[in-house]
């Protein structure tokens, strides 16, 4: 049931309604289009031998060809894995390693030194060559908790976790955000975020095939050409992280009125600044704040935009199949006003990591998941998000994990301590600035030295934008750094 129906019941309902649309090719795909081609990319999975359980993987930007191949997974019970294309190679070989995937599918758009290696890699322009109908390849049953996909994230200590979002989790998901935010069939929502993130793909790309809306996919975000393209579509729904608005505020191109068929702007990925709100509401635009996560969602709160202009800072009140609970340190849960961690429970909520019992544990009791972010609700319900409780800072929607550039940055033969935090950034947010004992005297241009050290090993955002020197980091008792006082420098 859950997502094998999606398609079978757009294509017979709504055959000739477009699914999808290309932005770059301006290539559009009816229901039935896609149903056909979802069928062929199942051909084609099982001529690989690809069956119930296993992991198929995808390195591509976003592509129309990303739905056929997530949904023939879904019809044979395997599993989607898209990999973050903006890792380095090796980061990308553990995360498959890891998944154990049974074939990768990549582009071809991405040089050679990029493109992780996997013993059976096929291009995506193989997928959709074979051809087949809905009685040759019947949907496999599945209970509701099988896995459809798995998102890595990464972990407090840099190595990556899968979460497992399984068809009733992204089901939910879908229906939460219908309801929540009342979208219907006639929606269109343009996606500029990677579908290898629960954002690109679950903010409004799900929902939108759920309820046989249009979806429009972009290979890149490029302020210009969206203000254009979502002026073109009268596109109506809107999901950008914070940077993304900021620069479309800034392009020479602004015009307000290219985005007035904009029901909904959601606002998620990091914390939106207060004058960013207000930059779109002088001129009557509905910009708001979301909140989520990967493994919850990623849309749990919803808020009116009356509500969203009176209250700048919060996200609202939890949706319709979604239940939260503050808990303080304590145990008990946060009164009114009370800070404390967000705990979430509902179907929307993933099934777990990925051969990570002990990680599993640690966040998920009782069906409640502890996702490490702090809040608060005030007597009316709405709620507020405070901060994070682990170091993990956001530079322009992507999450950074000190520890992971920490170490990195250990291996050169200078440093002998060091500790990255999470500074406000005007365009992204936050960055990183690593704070450095080096055993001698640095030379010239070492800041420089240590950008390009960290580049050939990890991901570009991970890179710290600064680098300080320290005679010695401040400690406590314990011996453990203080890095709320090395933030506050």
């Amino acid at each position: 049931m859950y997502i094998n129906r999606w398609l079978v019941n757009h294509a017979d309902f709504r055959p000739e309604k477009t699914a999808l649309i290309c932005a770059d090719t301006d290539k559009r795909l009816s229901y039935a289009d896609l149903l056909k081609e979802t069928l062929a990319a199942c051909k084609t999975l099982q001529s690989h031998g690809v069956k119930k359980g296993d992991r198929v993987a995808l390195f591509a930007q976003n592509d129309l060809r990303f739905f056929p191949l997530f949904f023939a997974a879904a019809r044979l019970g395997a599993i989607t894995v898209p990999l973050n294309w903006r890792l380095s190679a090796p980061e990308l070989e553990q995360i498959l390693a890891d998944c154990d995937a049974k074939i990768m599918f990549i582009d071809g758009r991405f040089p050679a030194d990029a493109v992780p290696s996997h013993k059976n890699t096929v291009h995506l322009d193989e997928l959709l060559k074979n051809e087949a109908d809905a009685k040759e390849i019947p949907a496999v049953d599945l209970p509701e908790d099988a896995p459809v996909a798995i998102f890595y994230t990464g972990g407090t200590t840099g190595t990556p976790k899968g979460a497992i979002l399984t068809h009733r989790s992204v089901h939910w998901n879908a229906l939460n955000t219908t309801i929540g935010w009342g979208l219907s069939p006639d929606d269109v929502a343009p996606v500029f975020t990677p579908l290898f993130h629960t954002g690109g793909l679950n903010v409004f790309a799900t929902p939108m095939l759920f309820l046989g809306g249009t979806t429009i996919l972009s290979k890149s975000f490029d302020p210009e050409q969206a203000l254009n393209l979502i002026e073109k579509e009268n596109c109506t729904i809107l999901f950008l992280v914070p940077t993304m608005y900021h620069m479309v505020r800034e392009s020479p191109s602004f015009n307000p009125d290219k985005l007035r068929r904009l029901k909904i702007m959601i606002s998620g990925g990091a914390p939106c600044p207060k004058p960013l709100f207000e930059a779109y509401w002088k001129h009557g635009l509905p910009l708001r704040q979301g909140y989520g996560l990967t493994e919850a969602g990623p849309n749990n709160f919803g808020i009116e935009q009356k509500e969203a202009e009176a209250r700048v800072t919060t996200v609202g009140k939890p949706l319709a199949f979604v239940d939260i609970k503050l808990m303080k340190e304590d145990g008990t849960v946060a009164a009114p006003g009370e800070v404390g961690e967000i705990t979430i429970k509902g179907p929307h909520v993933m099934a777990g990591y990925w051969n990570r019992t002990e990680a599993t544990n640690d966040v998920l009791r009782d069906g409640w998941l502890s996702t490490g972010d702090l809040a608060f609700c005030d007597e009316d319900g709405y709620f507020t998000i405070c901060g994070r409780q682990k170091d993990m800072f956001i530079s322009g929607g992507e999450n950074v994990f000190p520890a992971e550039i920490e170490e990195v940055l250990l291996a050169h033969p200078l440093v002998a301590e060091v500790a990255v935090v999470g500074v406000s950034h005007e365009k992204w947010g936050e960055v990183g600035r690593a704070h450095l004992v080096v055993r001698e005297g640095p030379p010239q241009n070492f800041g420089d030295e240590l950008k390009k050290f960290c580049r050939e090993r990890l991901a570009g955002y991970k890179v710290p934008k600064e680098f300080r020197v320290e005679e010695a980091l401040p400690k406590s008792a314990a011996g453990k750094v203080l890095k709320k006082e090395l933030a506050q420098r």
